[in-house]
């Protein structure tokens, strides 16, 4: 049994330096995506045997998320050039019976529309359109990538990011909460110096959490990020129970 992750780039600036498409970076927006759909897939593909991206810079910039949430090594990230630019599903599935019989999971950063018609190719009846920082997760039952056909595949999970501004939330509550447990901090640490109580220390103690806040926010995320991401299940869980009290 083979395993291949799909995971198309995060929401990229609409262009590069002197209008390059390739040198395309991630937006904070997208720099978002990728945090919490490498966090939200962490606990289902865990650590990938090997990763390969596009070398286009929103692809490799979602894979070093990607690849830093999962611990995979440095050495197991790989670009592929093909990978960048029309791929064609038979040259998508080319580069799929190459990879090395001897790993199990492989992790691919590219581009749409080549990834979502690549599923389509390997999966019987995928009509979903893959979005930008989608993951999509497909099991081959097959003892070799080099004897993979279309058709192979079989849709295990597919996970979608949040909506901009749900993101956005999530993001600025943690801020927040940076903000007044780092306040908090500071002033019970320095009460035996009983300083004044003055207006000058308040907005002095408030600027200084404010922007230690902003340099921790990005090593914060992960349990943040997982109480968010059980939110919108624990509601649906919720409303699943009121329905079958309804119908009891």
């Amino acid at each position: 049994m083979k395993r291949l992750i799909l995971v198309r780039h995060a929401t990229a600036v609409d262009e590069g330096p002197k209008g390059s498409d390739f040198h395309r970076r991630l937006k904070k927006r997208g720099r978002r995506e990728a945090q919490l759909m490498a966090e939200r897939v962490a606990a289902l593909v865990g650590v990938p045997d090997q990763v390969f991206s596009s070398p286009a810079d929103r692809a490799l910039e979602t894979a070093q998320v990607f690849a830093e949430r999962l611990g995979v090594p440095a050495e197991r990230v790989a670009l592929r050039e093909e990978l960048y630019g029309g791929l064609e599903p038979d040259g998508f599935l080319h580069i799929v019976q190459g990879f090395d019989n001897r790993v199990k999971n492989v992790m691919v950063f590219g581009h749409d529309p080549s990834f979502t018609e690549f599923a389509a190719h390997l999966i019987p009846g995928f009509r979903e359109s893959i979005p930008k920082a989608g993951v999509l997760v497909i099991e081959i039952d097959r003892p070799r990538w080099s004897s993979v056909r279309p058709g192979d595949g079989r849709m295990v999970h597919f996970e979608r990011p949040p909506a901009p501004d749900d993101q956005k939330r999530m993001h600025e509550d943690l801020l927040d909460r940076l903000v007044v447990a780092i306040r908090s901090g500071i002033l019970s640490g320095v009460r035996d110096f009983e300083l004044e109580n003055s207006r000058e220390v308040t907005r002095l103690v408030a600027r200084m959490s404010t922007r230690l806040a902003r340099d921790l926010r990005p090593f914060a995320q992960t349990k943040a990020i997982k109480d968010a991401m059980r939110a919108p299940k624990a509601a649906k869980n919720r409303k699943s129970r009121r329905a079958r009290r309804k119908s009891a």
